[in-house]
């Protein structure tokens, strides 16, 4: 078991890094680091408050987000529906500051659940958007749809579970107008392992497709570093 957890683990550190050199050869393309806190707070009922804090930077650019987002979900039959409200502030070097206020609601769907796993989640977003030089207001509604499949297996002791996953996004502008920066599709892949009951630590690595106002989409390559933290419970594949 050793071995083949090895032989795993090793393939998708080597498709991650094959993939991020063919993206990377394919033209200008944004390489970012974001950095995630996930903490997670749940009751006998399953229901949950959760979140993220959040660190993104743009490699080789002084442009940087900080975001805080804040939820709470829970099962109603074989769903799970989620709310919350994310912020985001953006700071510049050229151009305005952005502050971004995104109300959300969610619903999860999952199967089968078994050690490979067919996630459908489907997000309304509504978007408030401020560039802080005159505080002028863009708002809009955006829809979004991820797949996610994932399959575990065990690692090297107890409680040390592996996951590998794949994922793709789509967003979709209903009504209103986004402002700047507008996400059109995500494609990623990633690893993670649970350390003990409570914590999961994962690694994604995301391309992602953006249009900004009137100029050209652009490629950004994402390296994406999550910690999961649970209480009460231990963490299960809902969590991320």
């Amino acid at each position: 078991m050793r071995r083949n957890t090895s032989i795993c683990v090793a393939t998708v550190i080597s498709l991650l890094g094959a993939w991020s050199g063919a993206v990377a050869q394919e033209g200008e393309v944004s390489e970012q680091l974001w950095v995630d806190y996930n903490p997670r707070w749940t009751d006998r009922s399953h229901r949950e408050i959760y979140g993220d804090i959040g660190f993104r930077q743009e490699f080789g650019d002084d442009r940087w987000r900080f975001v805080i987002r804040p939820g709470v979900r829970g099962p109603v039959g074989p769903f799970r529906l989620a709310g919350g409200v994310g912020t985001f502030f953006t700071a510049n070097e050229l151009i305005a500051d952005r502050l971004e206020i995104r109300p959300f609601q969610g619903i999860t769907a999952i199967w089968p659940n078994k050690r490979v796993r067919l996630q459908h989640y489907v997000r309304l977003e509504e978007r408030f958007v401020w560039e802080t030089d005159e505080w002028t207001l863009d708002a809009s509604l955006r829809g979004r749809y991820r797949l996610q499949v994932d399959y575990s297996f065990s690692g090297f002791g107890s409680g040390s579970d592996w996951r590998v996953l794949f994922h793709v996004e789509g967003f979709l502008t209903i009504a209103g107008n986004p402002g700047g920066l507008e996400e059109q599709r995500r494609l990623g892949m990633g690893v993670g392992r649970n350390v003990g009951s409570s914590v999961r630590v994962r690694a994604d690595l995301t391309y992602q497709r953006v249009g900004f106002r009137q100029l050209e989409p652009r490629d950004d390559l994402i390296l994406r570093v999550r910690i999961f933290q649970g209480w009460l419970r231990r963490l299960t594949a809902d969590d991320g």
